[in-house]
């Protein structure tokens, strides 16, 4: 990079830390404040936080890696996500807000009773702030490294610094053996531990509204610029088709996958869409979005802003790495990409994902290239001070003030909050440097995580789910997938995960419903005062005080297929609008609209139930 690069780098990293120091007053005042900003924010700003922390530095990398493996519709991996998010915004973001917890483990003891229900709450609070929490930084980190890996060169920009540096720094301790990117990466982690302790929720999600804008804005030029380097969507699909066939070609673009289609089993995309969305963790919104929900002034502006986060989270976001995709398959061609670039080919051959950093520094101008890498470090930015944050309010809030110090101060609890801020930052910095053999364990908590979603929904639409419920379901998933890891061989299928999810799926609903109905059900006065206060839907009769209306399920259901509607009818909107198919794209934009005017009416009946 230039001068002018790393002058507008240098700007923003100076900004942010100025806004984390001015957040700082606030978030001093008590656990209220740190953790959920005095529950006074507005919907867009939690809306548009969640999206940039969803929007990681590996992102748009990991996006481009799948469009050039498994085409456009290989993103229905990430697509059928939508689903989680529009389920959360309907059934799930008014009644966390009314809830009144400070985090979602917290919501255990308050639906369930008993010292499993305590038990379940402290496991909970260390598995995810601590364990699950880490190996997503890492992950995280580590994709950071590969970004920052082709700009920085420090043993050029100060030698003697570099050179101390390799002589004292343990090499254990290395991002991917890469002391350039790990110097660039703990810079900007001092950074973010810096503003994300001293400002709380309120500094991150502060610098969250800043770092989205960057992010989106840059990564929009950057897709024109490639596009246009290669003479426009028409001379892509062309060389694709040159390149590929015109059959491959097909492939390559299509937004729904065909039955013969090689790139996406069709068996693969039913899972994804039927299946892998309501089993995540945080299908019904827990982790960090139940944090930026309770953030929200009212419960109305928790679903405004949970379902603005919904719709974007494929409408706006999807098409500048797809394209970026594309753009790789012709310049890099899939087993020739030396072909136009010897030495940059030779990188994306042994990553298709590097080819997002590689083309960067191909065809952007000095200034807008110092603009596109601070957004990607941005974004990396965004979702650690997330993270820091979400996994120091388990550790404060669901350990330390539960279990350990109950009559702890606020002064006492913001301090530790900042110590627990330091702590994950220098586990996730260990996690990181080992990330190379710890990959695969990585993978097995994502699966092992996986079966928790039905037993976190099955809780909020039937009474009789209890702390055993999750228990169990938590052990089954892990038993399951430690028997699927042991079985699995170098011959299996590249979608053997996917399909062995079917099973623990399957197996997690049986084994968490036969417990649920051999355990006693939680006790009838909790039952009442929880139905009072978060008006949950489904098999509730009789629990709901007879002074309180409930909305009614087939209406929330419809506002779920009209939030559906909107996200993807303005998804393949503009897909259709890029790839020059103009009535189409129009029809569908409609539909979008049409849907979404509805949804909002719908959704103002609705919100009575929650003043």
């Amino acid at each position: 990079m230039e001068k002018l690069d790393w002058i507008i780098f240098g700007v923003y990293l100076v900004f942010v830390f100025l806004l984390g120091i001015w957040a700082s007053k606030k978030a001093s005042t008590g656990l209220e404040s740190y953790f959920v900003a005095d529950r006074n924010l507005p919907w867009w700003w939690l809306g548009i936080s969640i999206i940039a922390t969803t929007f990681a530095a590996d992102t748009p990398l990991a996006v481009t890696g799948i469009t050039a493996k498994n085409g456009i519709v290989g993103n229905w991996l990430w697509w059928s996500w939508a689903a989680t998010y529009i389920t959360v915004a309907i059934f799930f973001a008014q009644r966390w807000r009314k809830s009144g917890v400070l985090t979602d483990v917290e919501f255990i003891e308050m639906r369930y009773d008993g010292k499993q229900a305590a038990l379940l709450r402290g496991f909970k609070a260390f598995f995810f702030g601590i364990i699950l929490n880490c190996f997503i930084l890492a992950w995280v980190i580590t994709a950071a490294v590969s970004i920052a890996s082709p700009f920085i060169q420090w043993a050029t920009f100060t030698p003697a610094f570099y050179s101390l540096a390799e002589n004292f720094y343990p090499t254990f301790l290395l991002f991917k053996g890469d002391l350039n990117a790990t110097i660039t990466i703990l810079a900007l982690l001092l950074i973010v531990l810096t503003y994300s302790s001293l400002g709380g929720i309120r500094g991150v999600i502060l610098t969250d509204l800043v770092q989205f804008f960057i992010a989106m804005v840059t990564s929009i030029i950057f897709a024109y610029y490639a596009v246009d380097a290669l003479g426009g969507m028409d001379s892509i699909q062309s060389e694709l088709v040159n390149l590929y066939g015109a059959e491959q070609a097909e492939h390559y673009t299509e937004f729904l996958p065909s039955f013969d289609n090689p790139l996406l089993p069709f068996q693969i995309f039913l899972i994804y869409t039927l299946i892998q969305w309501w089993v995540r963790f945080d299908s019904d919104g827990s982790g960090y979005i139940a944090q930026r929900i309770n953030t929200a002034k009212t419960a109305k502006d928790a679903q405004k802003g949970s379902l603005l986060f919904a719709i974007a989270f494929i409408a706006l976001r999807t098409w500048p790495w797809i394209l970026i995709g594309l753009v790789s398959l012709v310049m890099f061609p899939v087993g020739n990409e030396t072909l136009n670039y010897l030495a940059e080919g030779e990188q994306v051959m042994a990553s298709r994902e590097v080819a997002y950093p590689v083309i960067m520094k191909l065809i952007l101008p000095v200034g807008l290239l110092g603009l596109t890498f601070t957004s990607l470090m941005a974004a990396f930015m965004s979702t650690v001070d997330t993270h820091l944050n979400w996994g120091a309010s388990y550790l404060t809030n669901d350990i330390y003030r539960r279990f350990i110090k109950k009559d702890a101060g606020e002064k006492d609890l913001i301090k530790f909050s900042r110590w627990m801020v330091l702590m994950i930052t220098l586990l996730a910095v260990l996690t990181s440097s080992q990330m190379d053999s710890i990959e695969g364990a990585w993978k097995f908590f994502i699966n092992a995580a996986a079966g928790l979603g039905i037993a976190q929904i099955m809780r909020w639409f039937w009474w009789r789910a209890n702390a055993y419920t999750e228990i169990s379901a938590m052990i089954t998933a892990i038993v399951i997938t430690i028997i699927l890891t042991l079985l699995k061989t170098a011959a299996s299928s590249e979608h053997y995960d996917t399909y062995g999810l079917v099973l623990i799926t399957a197996l997690t609903i049986i084994i968490s419903i036969i417990t649920t109905l051999l355990t006693a059900p939680v006790n009838e006065e909790k039952l009442k005062a929880f139905a009072a206060i978060c008006l949950p839907v489904g098999l509730w009769k009789g629990y709901v005080p007879i002074n309180k209306s409930v909305p009614k399920f087939a209406n929330t259901l419809i506002m779920w297929i009209l939030g559906m509607t909107v996200s993807f009818s303005g998804l393949f909107a503009i897909g259709h609008l890029l790839f020059g198919r103009y009535v189409l794209a129009l029809m569908l934009a409609a539909l979008s609209l049409a849907a979404l005017l509805y949804l909002f009416r719908l959704m103002q009946k609705e919100s009575k139930f929650f003043e």
